[in-house]
């Protein structure tokens, strides 16, 4: 993002996109967080299979991990305009045709972000009642399900930010474009 793209548009936008550059430094640093855990806890878990040691198996870490790096992850994909990759958002010659294409990319984000925000919603309620929990470690489900509500809401908010942008002139096609 351009570090002067948040000073375009009116006042309450340029605070929506403060708030989401935020958002987006805290799903960044979940990402490496989820990333750390998912190496170390394959290492530990093939260390300790080797050397046939009898300690709990951590490597449910890694699987856990996964589930917020790529819902939380995904949010993160779609503020940074890569999620949905739509090419011609950034080659094509008409600016109309950039902007269409970066709102019809929103939207369809938009429409998928809150599909499973719905069944995120239902699913923690799921593992909530049913106390399913994983095996080794006995991990409660529903604290990785809510990475679903999570994460759909972050990706749904920048979704509608880049809407907005497009339609206050901010657009991130015109902050990566460069001039002829």
């Amino acid at each position: 993002m351009n570090p002067n793209a948040e000073k375009k548009g009116p006042a309450w936008l340029q605070q929506i996109r403060k708030v989401e550059h935020s958002l987006y430094g805290l799903e960044k640093s979940v990402c490496v967080v989820s990333l750390i855990v998912m190496v170390a806890s394959t290492g530990y878990s093939v260390l300790i299979r080797n050397l046939h040691i009898a300690v709990p198996n951590y490597g449910e870490l890694g699987l856990a991990a996964l589930i917020p790096l790529t819902l939380v992850g995904g949010a993160m994909c779609t503020y940074m305009g890569s999620h949905i990759a739509v090419e011609i958002v950034q080659t094509a010659k008409s600016r109309l045709l950039r902007h269409l294409a970066e709102v019809a990319a929103a939207v369809c984000s938009l429409v998928f972000a809150v599909l499973y925000f719905y069944s995120g919603v239902v699913l923690v309620e799921e593992f909530r009642d049913t106390g399913d929990k994983l095996l080794d470690l006995g991990t409660p489900l529903w604290w990785l399900a809510l990475c679903f509500p999570i994460g759909m809401g972050l990706m749904g908010f920048h979704c509608v930010t880049r809407i907005l942008c497009v339609f206050f002139g901010c657009s991130q096609s015109e902050e990566h474009r460069s001039p002829a």
